[in-house]
Formats: structure tokens, C-alpha cells, sequence
């Protein structure tokens, strides 16, 4: 078992290792980062139905799949107020790992995990919490087990902890069981390929069942509608600024037409005064401030205007 996960560890991608947090491989351990940081093969916690192991799954789809579980803490089917079970680097790292290590692992054998997050607190603060659990491949579709959801590190240790010198406190974490439903129980946001366990008529809340391929064609899906969204906002953003810039101009050509006219008929229409002089001057003045007439349009009609004097 040793010598599998010491050649797994050799034969990870660079591209799948994050360098923030700084994966390091133990002889057991795929993925681990502190103390409390790990993915890891482990012995099936019940060996009533066998795991389909080894499977093959693609990574970057797993990791999509993942990143789609939505639940709600306060306000039932409010779609913006849903939160996502796994934070887009937590769902980025089991993706990748758990593909690799069904792709080796056998049937007696899960992933367990435990991934950290920072989320925005109260004031602002960034709050540290724990997400752990296991996964497995059975009946056709990756399962996964929430054992304990975002929980908070244990500050009154950890400042004891740092008067003595100790940086990290190392926590022991519960990795869910397919006997008997975790603490998880906040309601699930159902979507396409992501569905909770039933047991025994009612479903568990802690235990989510995955259609990896169906559940990343939803994202790449939705993600396709959101750019043609905005693509489409795009071209009507664009064709009201072309309408725009074009009423000006028609306002402008209007405006020198009636200037123009007023400086070369010396007089208004409909019996009205002759323009003076000074209003001619001050109209052709208009047009060149106006950038209607150039500088030597100016000169030569101004030269006119003053011949009428």
C-alpha cells in the first residue's frame, strides 16, 4: 500500500499541484498540507456493496461536478442565497485527486479527505473552516460523504497552543459512513446529474450520488446560455450607441444646415428681420467652436460677412 501511494505521489501532474497550499506526499497520503490538510486512499468503512474500483474518471469533470453542489442554510429555494458545498479550489483539488486515486485504488478502498476554506466573516473577517469526508465509485456514479462541514478550528486550543510555541493544532476528523447519516443536514439544491442517497425511503441529506459526466455537460451547459446572455447584451449595448452616435449626427447636420442657411441669407424667412452682421459673425463663430466649419471655412465666410458692411 506504501510503495501504491509513494508511486502516485511520483506520477502526479505538475499542473494538478497548487502551489498556495504546498502538497506534500506522505507514504498514505495523495494530497497533504499541515496537519489538517489530506486526501487519502483508506479501507471501506462498510464492505456490504463493493465499490466499482478501479474506475476511470476524468478530473477536470469531477472537479466541475463538484463545484455545482449547492445547499441552503437559511432561505429554502432562493437560488441566490444557495451556497456551494465545496469552495472552487476545494472542488479543483478532489477532482483531480480523487481521479487519480479511483483510478488505482480497489474495490475495498475509499478517498477520504479533509480540505480547509476561507470565507468572508463578520467586519470583514476571514473565517477558516474544515469540510471533510470520503468518496467512492459504485453503481455507476461517484458518491460522496460529508462527514463534517465547515467546521471551525478550535481557537481556545490554538492560542494555548501558540503560548507554547506549537504552530498547528491537529484535529481528527469524521469522514462520514454509508450506517449512519452525519450532522450534514442542511436542505441540498437539487440539480441535473446531482442527486442525495435514499435509504430506507427517505433520502440522506449528508450522502450526494454524482452523474460526473451529466453533472459537468450541465455546467459547461449553463456556463454556454451565460455567454450567449451576455454576448447578447453586448450587441444591444452596442446597437444603442450606434443609434445614439447617429441621432447626433442628424442633429448636428441639422444645426449647420440652419446656421449655414441663417449666415447665407442674411435674413429670416416668413417676413422676419434680416440677420445683422453681428449675428452672422456670431453664428459662424458657433459653427467652427461647434467643429463644423474648419479654420479656412471660417476666414473666407467671415471675410464675406464683412464686405456687407
Amino acid at each position: 500500500m506504501k510503495n501504491t501511494m509513494s508511486m502516485i505521489c511520483r506520477l502526479l501532474p505538475a499542473a494538478a499541484l497548487f502551489a498556495a497550499a504546498g502538497p506534500a506526499c506522505a507514504d498514505d497520503d495523495l494530497y497533504k498540507s499541515g496537519l489538517n490538510q489530506y486526501i487519502r486512499l483508506a479501507e471501506q468503512d462498510s464492505t456490504d456493496v463493493p465499490n466499482q474500483h478501479p474506475a476511470t474518471l476524468d478530473g477536470q469533470a469531477v472537479s466541475d461536478a463538484l463545484s455545482i453542489i449547492q445547499v441552503w442554510e437559511k432561505n429554502w429555494f432562493k437560488p441566490n442565497e444557495a451556497e456551494k458545498v465545496f469552495s472552487t479550489s476545494q472542488a479543483q483539488l478532489l477532482g483531480q485527486y480523487i481521479a487519480l486515486a479511483l483510478g488505482t485504488a480497489t474495490p475495498g478502498q475509499d478517498v477520504i479527505f479533509a480540505l480547509a476554506r476561507t470565507d468572508k466573516g463578520f467586519l470583514g473577517m476571514r473565517d477558516l473552516t474544515y469540510t471533510s469526508g470520503r468518496a467512492f465509485f459504485v453503481n455507476g456514479k461517484l458518491n460522496v460523504i460529508i462527514g463534517e462541514y465547515r467546521r471551525a478550528p478550535d481557537r481556545f486550543q490554538e492560542r494555548a497552543n501558540s503560548s507554547a510555541g506549537i504552530e498547528e493544532v491537529r484535529y481528527f476528523f469524521a469522514h462520514g459512513k454509508r450506517t449512519k447519516p452525519s450532522d450534514f443536514k442542511l436542505a441540498v439544491v437539487s440539480g441535473e446529474g446531482i442527486d442525495t442517497r435514499a435509504v430506507g425511503g427517505s433520502k440522506r441529506r449528508d450522502w450526494f450520488e454524482i452523474d460526473v459526466r451529466q453533472a459537468a455537460a450541465a455546467l459547461a451547459a449553463r456556463a454556454a446560455q451565460e455567454n450567449q446572455a451576455a454576448g447578447s447584451a453586448d450587441a444591444e449595448a452596442v446597437r444603442q450607441e450606434a443609434a445614439r452616435l447617429a441621432q447626433e449626427r442628424r442633429e448636428l447636420r441639422l444645426e449647420m444646415a440652419r446656421m449655414r442657411r441663417d449666415m447665407e441669407q442674411g435674413a429670416g424667412q416668413n417676413g422676419a428681420a434680416p440677420a445683422t452682421v453681428e449675428q452672422r459673425l456670431k453664428s459662424l463663430d458657433e459653427l467652427r467652436k461647434k467643429g463644423l466649419i474648419s479654420d479656412d471655412e471660417f476666414a473666407r465666410k467671415r471675410e464675406e460677412i464683412l464686405k456687407d458692411l
